[in-house]
């Protein structure tokens, strides 16, 4: 099912222009460094090697339609460990930028990405492009350096609602468990008031601390009130102790439990009791099916081998592709020059280009002519504090493990 919400050793300078006559873009011999900060390790390292592994697609495309385009640009993935932690996170991003990253995909979680913004790349001015979909970020300062091709949790909000509408009912009573951190909290405040606002009733309203060696007591309240649903905001190591506590109160039935988008993954861990998850559905991130770039991607994704699909896997390489297409249209490497273009690849009314022509949109990019990049998980229209307007979320179930639409 598909729900739309709308709602330093510093790089070096482009300095080339179209050619005359040749429709062909020349431009100096220069390198791009795009930065991704992955979970190796830590609370969702289960997500890391996909994130990874779409942001080298990325930048293979990117070096495809540079080559094709005539345009003497290089684009290289220099790639750190956030570990879901903000000190940690800070240590990776102050790598990436020694190593000439000109813009910065991840990190993964609202905490870790604070910490980058205020210790590495506001004073930078380095673009920075978070998984993390808590609202929070959008209170915070951060000089227009801040970008998601993630929506915002309050746009998934709406999306949990109406898949617990569609499959529980509505005006029914609903259980919240979440951890207690930025991401949890949001979320959970928001749904709750979404929830309510349609007619429901939240008979329970539980925060966790992540840090915690048991979940038994905030199950047992959870379920006492015999709830016609249970959402559950948390990451993949902590459900799969929360969840094996569920199953332990005998009053939990699978079927009955929506989980948030990070708990949206290709295959169930094999740490996660098959008990607690079984038939439950989330939502997630979704991508417009039947369009030539979303079939480009699957198979690009196919042909690459490794790790399955993941969740938010296409905006993370939308993300890659819009920071080399700024470069292009800013004609520089330099991160300033590179934040202000983004709305130019992005603008309105522009002509359209997607990956399937995105040769063709580097040399009108490269022509200093705005586009507007369409990407593997839609068209892009970012509000004034760097956050899109409208999302496409898709609703799953799992079912034998697997995560099926």
């Amino acid at each position: 099912m598909r729900v739309v919400s709308r709602v330093a050793m510093y790089p070096v300078l482009l300095a080339g222009v179209l050619a005359t006559g040749a429709g062909v873009s020349q431009v100096s011999p220069s390198e791009l460094n795009i930065g991704v900060m992955i979970e190796a390790t830590g609370p969702l390292s289960d997500v890391g090697p996909s994130v990874e592994k779409a942001a080298k697609l990325a930048v293979e495309v990117a070096n495809r339609a540079s080559k094709e385009a005539g345009i003497n640009l290089t684009v290289h993935l220099v790639a750190a460990d956030s570990q879901g932690n903000p000190q940690a996170a800070v240590s990776a991003a102050r790598t990436l930028v020694d190593r000439n990253a000109s813009c910065i995909l991840g990190p993964a979680t609202t905490p870790e990405t604070i910490a980058v913004l205020n210790s590495v790349t506001m004073q930078r001015e380095i673009t920075l492009w978070p998984q993390a979909s808590s609202t929070r970020l959008r209170s915070v300062e951060d000089q227009g350096t801040i970008f998601r091709t993630v929506a915002a949790d309050d746009l998934q909000s709406k999306a949990l609602v109406l898949a617990i509408e569609n499959y529980i009912g509505v005006g029914k009573k609903v259980a919240i468990i979440f951890r207690n951190e930025p991401y949890g909290d949001a979320l959970s405040r928001i749904f709750a008031k979404d929830w309510q606002g349609k007619g429901g009733a939240i008979v329970a309203n539980i925060a966790f601390d992540p840090q915690q060696e048991g979940f038994d007591s905030e199950a047992s309240r959870a379920l006492e009130h015999d709830p016609d649903a249970y959402l559950v905001i948390d990451y993949p190591d902590t459900y799969a102790k929360l969840g094996a506590a569920l199953v332990r109160t005998g009053k939990f039935d699978p079927r009955k439990l929506f989980v948030a988008d990070a708990l949206s993954f290709a295959k169930v861990p094999g740490n996660i009791p098959a008990q607690a998850i079984e038939g439950a559905h989330g939502v997630a991130g979704g991508s417009p099916r039947g369009t030539g770039a979303y079939d480009l991607f699957a198979k690009l994704w196919e042909d690459a081998g490794g790790v399955e699909d993941g969740s938010y896997t296409a905006n993370i390489f939308d993300a890659g592709i819009l920071c080399f297409l700024s470069a292009v249209e800013a004609g520089s490497t330099e991160p300033r020059s590179i934040r202000d273009k983004v709305r130019s690849v992005t603008q309105d009314g522009a002509r359209r280009f997607t990956i399937e022509n995105l040769s063709e949109a580097v040399k009108h990019a490269a022509a200093g002519e705005p586009i507007d990049y369409v990407g593997v998980s839609g068209a892009f229209r970012f509000g004034p504090n760097g956050d899109p307007t409208n999302s496409l979320y898709d609703i799953f179930q799992y079912q034998g493990g697997d995560r099926l639409l």
